[in-house]
């Protein structure tokens, strides 16, 4: 049996000339003897790799870190990699890639995207993006936009922060617009606002300071203050200010859960909201409530509210489903007197499992459509079908009677009266009965018959103008026309005079 000292001298890693060469493996290694080897691997750096290890004593990771700082030494260059967002920041990428090899002597070699020099097809340039980073000393992460960080940064930064060997020889920047915020993910790091004060100090300390990188003597002592002020401005004129998002509607994001149970408008009434305050204002909210139902409280005092709600219920369920859905044609009046309001869906998020959604809405200022006030049904029932023929005559009629009749043609007149019947759809079903209170009996029968001709010629399976409209057949389609001009025409030869009388009465009352 070997004594303990002789178990004690066998541990010894006795380094050769083999074990001195450059590319040798000594991983292994740990504390004082990695100093030895890399003293005796590098002796024209001695001192630096003396000042490197005092300010490494204690790292966790000392040999891999000294190792990084003595090849860093004995190349004599930092290696840099900029991390930016293509077409937003390229700019200001390129003007920090200049200013550190300009104020270095060429001392700081950058890596940045814009550069690669053989854009070649099919090649992988992640592979190279990846070699860069974990090469890197210094990773300098430029933002100007800090609403939708890059996706593509966001991995960048984690490849440096994964393959960094110590906080003290490694460095992540942070360089960001004034009026940008930088993600969270860098709050602890150091991050430098782009203005000229704080990048000046940011070059000084990185150029004429000493221990860029531990051991390392300032890389540039002799700079100028005006040097450092004209790199620092060129550096905070390359940024890009943030856009400005300006929104035109009003937005609205509902939590619904399990849409699938909903049954009526009262069924969202506990549901959690999130918007803002000018949104909250639309309401007549002088604060912004939490729940639909708090929020829509004062506009449920209206009857004409509720045809709007029954449509966002339908449009909900059918959204969650996965299936197709028609633009919300309900309006309501909003707590400014006399702004009509229409909601509409913009979008929905779900994880695919849960039974959570949330819905994106807008509300759109209607001017097309208002809700109506103190008009009797009968006279309202006679003032849209006014309305619905007043379209119908401009723009089908009007437009698609002598045309040609292409296929995107007969797509269009479909589409016109799509537009028309949806929005005859928002005043609720025609009372065939009330349009025809307003004519005389001798008239009546006429009307009801004009009524139901117009539907059988509008029915999709069988009317000549639906069933034509949607095969596409042009001589249906062009016959369906004719007997809707006709139609029409005797609508308004029926109706000018009744309607010249309602008015009238209204004046006179």
């Amino acid at each position: 049996m070997k004594n303990r000292a002789q178990q004690s001298q066998d541990s010894v890693v006795e380094f050769t000339r083999n074990t001195d060469a450059v590319d040798a493996d000594f991983s292994h290694v740990r504390g004082e003897e990695v100093f030895g080897k890399l003293l005796r691997r590098y002796p024209a750096d001695a001192e630096s790799l003396r000042r490197a290890s005092q300010r490494l004593k204690g790292d966790p990771n000392y040999g891999p870190a000294m190792h990084r700082v003595a090849q860093s030494l004995h190349e004599n260059r930092i290696r840099a990699f900029i991390s930016y967002r293509e077409g937003v920041d390229a700019d200001a990428a390129r003007a920090v890639a200049d200013v550190f090899r300009e104020l270095s002597a060429g001392r700081v070699t950058v890596t940045l995207a814009d550069e690669y020099t053989e854009r070649i097809p099919g090649r992988d340039f992640k592979l190279e993006t990846e070699s860069a980073i974990k090469t890197a000393h210094w990773f300098i992460y430029l933002v100007s936009e800090s609403r939708d960080p890059s996706a593509w940064c966001m991995y960048e930064t984690g490849m440096f922060r994964a393959s960094t060997t110590s906080p003290r020889v490694e460095r992540l920047i942070c360089i960001y617009h004034p009026a940008a915020n930088p993600p969270s993910v860098v709050d602890e790091l150091h991050a430098v606002k782009a203005n000229v004060m704080q990048l000046e100090r940011f070059l000084d300390g990185l150029f004429r300071k000493a221990d860029p990188l531990p051991g390392w003597e300032p890389l540039n002592a002799q700079l100028k203050d005006e040097s450092i002020a004209f790199a620092a401005t060129r550096i905070a004129n390359a940024f890009r200010p943030p856009r400005k998002p300006v929104a035109y509607n009003y937005p609205l994001t509902l939590d619904v859960q399990d849409p699938e149970r909903l049954n009526a408008a009262s069924d969202l009434a506990t549901c959690a909201i999130e918007t803002d305050q000018v949104t909250a204002d639309l309401f007549g909210k002088a604060v912004v409530p939490r729940t639909w139902g708090a929020l829509i409280s004062n506009v449920l005092e209206s009857s004409a509210s509720e045809k709007w709600l029954e449509e966002l219920v339908w449009v909900i369920r059918r959204a969650s489903a996965g299936d197709a859905f028609r633009p919300i044609s309900g309006t309501f009046e909003s707590s400014h007197a006399g702004r009509v309001m229409r909601p509409v869906v913009h979008s929905m998020e779900h994880d695919g499992v849960g039974n959570q959604y949330r819905f994106h809405l807008f509300f759109l200022e209607e001017i097309s459509s208002a809700p109506v006030h103190n008009i009797p049904p009968k006279v309202l029932a006679l003032l849209t079908a006014v309305r619905m023929n007043t379209r119908i005559r401009w723009e089908v009629v009007q437009r698609f009677m002598n045309a040609q009749l292409s296929r995107a043609e007969i797509e269009a007149c479909a589409k016109a009266f799509g537009r028309i019947e949806r929005e005859g759809a928002a005043f609720g079903r025609w009372d065939i009965e009330l349009l025809c209170s307003n004519y005389g009996k001798a008239v009546q029968k006429e009307i009801r018959d004009l009524v139901h001709r117009w539907r059988e010629l509008r029915d999709p399976q069988l009317g000549s103008l639906g069933a034509g409209l949607k095969l596409c057949e042009v001589e249906r389609v062009r016959q369906g026309l004719r007997e809707c001009h006709e139609l029409n025409r005797r609508f308004f030869e029926l109706t000018f005079p009744i309607f010249f009388e309602v008015t009238r009465a209204e004046i006179n009352a």
